[in-house]
Parts: C-alpha cells; structure tokens; sequence
C-alpha cells in the first residue's frame, strides 16, 4: 500500500476518533442543559395518596407546600405549608364519603341534599339559574360539585376532568400545577361545552367560571375596590344580609375589608381586579386573577365575592358570562399563593397591611 494511501487511511481514523469524542461533548452538554433546565419542575414531586379516607387522592408537594386533589369528590381539598395546618377547610363529617354514581345526594324525604365536603371547586351558572338549568334551585349540578373526576398526573401537577351536565351539557376540565420554589399554584379552569342543554329552550346558555373555595374560618377578607366602580359604594352587599354584610364591610383607602359575623351568613362583592385575600392563623391566602373591563360578570357585574358563616368563608371569583355553542370553551386563569405573617404583626391593621405592600411589590 502507498504511503498516500496509509496517510489517508491514518488521517481518515484520526477523524473518526475525533469526530466521536466531539460527539460525546455534545451529548455530555446537552444533558447538562436538560439537567439545567429541569429545575422549573424538578421541585415537585406528585403522587398517590390516602387523604381524609378518600383513596388515590393527588398530593402535589415541593417541599415547602403540599396541595392534595381528590378526584371522587372533584375538588381540591388541602392547601398549605409543610409545616403548617390546611388553610383550606372540610366537613369531617363527609370526610372519605362520595355522592352516589351519577347523582347527588337524597336525603330522607326524597329530596336532593347539597353534599358540602369543603375545598375548592367550579360551579358553572349563575345561583339565580340554577332552577332554569338545573330543574331545582339548590344544590348545585353535582357533575360539577362532587361528582367523580378523571385525573391525569403532569411532572408539576395534575388535570382533572368532570363528567358531562345532564343538565347543561358542559364539563369541567381544571390544569392544576405547581411552582417549584415558594407556594404559588397556577390553576388553569376551563368549561368545556359537549353537549344541548338537557331543555332545549334555553339555548342558547350562557357560562361563567365561578370558582369557589372555603378556606377555615379567616380573621379578616380584602380586595381592592375598582376606582371606576358602577356599584354606588365601590362594593356590593348581598339582599339575605344586607344589614349584617354593611356592619361588617369598611372601606380604608382601595381596600375594602369583611369580617366574619359571630352569627349571621353574609355576603359581599366587588367589580374588583387582580387579587382576592384572606388571613387564617399567621398566614395569608390570595387568589390571583384579572378583570376584563369590557365583558359582562355575574351578580349585575361581580368578579370576586367573599360569603362567610359560623364555620368556614368563602373565596370566590367569576369569569365574564360567555354564551358557549357545542365545541366551544370557556377559560378563566387563577393562582394561589400562601405569605406567612411576622408575629410581630400584632394588629388586623397591621397584618392586612403587610400583605397588601407585599401584593404592592409584585411585578405582577
């Protein structure tokens, strides 16, 4: 063999080792980019758990907060730091129970039974049309409140999806994940239309996303008031305690503040943007969300409301009404976050304010 050809042959080699060790480089550095890039769910850990009696629960946890999702009863029912109690509240005495396939509850005289197992769920109309769609003013369309979820687990969290309204013809699909550093969950809600109304004569309907959560019995609720407001008082107190609601609600500067009743159930609102809060123990609940000015709300134009009673309060927001033909969805985005409060902090005034300069600094 010719020394050209030997030297080809030589050089031919030495480039195919090189050219295999540059690939190896590449391939090292690539995974040091995934590994690099993991980090935005590497945090969170989502598994199968026993919770409260309920089995295959979804806990999702990344180290500093543990959310726990029951798909039989569709709901969200823990929320709160490792170390700390749930904020969210629960019945004990339907704790591990479910309604029964396809139905709600019936109680002894044969009518239906609202189930309230607590936790955080989505209704899908307005209270006042419940009769109209449902055929009964009270409970709620148990396909979305209590019903069994489908779930499927994601790295950071979970998706969980309801059946189809016998009675309006839509489902609830919720995108429930977790960040993975700090306490912030980001819940993606949507009402998906499937099928007609079960009466053919209201359609076509219109859908809201009305997200509720009963949170444990708080010592004080605020929302910022809407400075172009088309309530006279910047706020709304609900008619079954208006007197109640008006005793309890101060308005100090944009914030307006509503305490519990030691007796009566109350209800107030507000045409409010951004953010929701409430102060249970040393730690604060806020539900984000945003306000679009041009689209009608529930309630005569509501998008966030707060009904406290004796045992727990509730946190709700609203989407604007949308009306859905068969294909259609609904989306509305929230997040939740958790801020522990100095218990230095020895005042309501004093509390309430430290959140509320924290909301103040955010970028977003």
């Amino acid at each position: 063999m010719s020394r050209r050809k030997l030297l080809a042959r030589s050089r031919a080699a030495a480039f195919r080792h090189s050219d295999r060790g540059h690939i190896m480089q590449l391939l090292k550095s690539c995974l040091l980019l995934c590994l690099m890039a993991l980090p935005a769910i590497a945090g969170v850990k989502v598994g199968k758990v026993d919770y409260l009696g309920w089995k295959d629960a979804i806990e999702i946890n990344n180290g500093e907060v543990k959310l726990i999702v029951v798909p039989a009863i569709g709901r969200i029912m823990h929320y709160g730091y490792l170390d700390g109690d749930n904020i969210l509240w629960s019945d004990p005495q339907f704790h591990g129970k479910v309604l029964p396939k396809g139905m709600p509850n019936i109680d002894e005289e044969g009518n239906f039974a609202w189930t309230n197992f607590g936790g955080d769920k989505v209704w899908p109309n307005e209270q006042s049309e419940f009769e109209k769609i449902n055929g009964h003013s009270w409970p709620p369309d148990h396909a979305f409140d209590g019903a069994v979820h489908e779930a499927r687990l994601l790295a950071d969290g979970v998706v969980i999806t309801g059946p189809v309204s016998e009675y309006n013809g839509a489902r609830s699909v919720r995108e429930i994940r977790m960040a993975a550093e700090g306490t912030r969950v980001d819940i993606v809600q949507h009402v998906e239309k499937v099928a007609a109304a079960a009466n053919a004569d209201i359609e076509p309907l219109r859908y809201t996303i009305w997200n509720v959560t009963q949170i444990r019995p708080p010592e004080q609720t605020f929302y910022p008031l809407n400075p172009h407001s088309h309530f006279d008082m910047r706020y709304f107190p609900f008619g079954f305690a208006e007197s109640a609601a008006m005793r309890n609600f101060t308005i100090k500067g944009d914030i307006g503040i509503f305490v519990p009743d030691p007796v009566d159930a109350q209800k107030t609102g507000a045409d409010s943007d951004r953010w929701l809060a409430g102060i249970v123990g040393d730690v604060a609940m806020v539900e984000f969300f945003r306000r679009d000015a041009t689209r009608r709300y529930p309630d005569g134009g509501l998008s966030a409301e707060v009904y406290t009673c004796a045992d727990y309060t509730e946190l709700e927001l609203l989407s604007p009404w949308v009306y859905l033909q068969v294909g259609e969805v609904l989306t509305h985005p929230i997040a939740w976050e958790l801020q522990r409060l100095s218990k230095d902090l020895d005042t309501p005034d004093a509390r309430r304010q430290a959140v509320v300069e924290w909301l103040a600094a955010r970028a977003d």
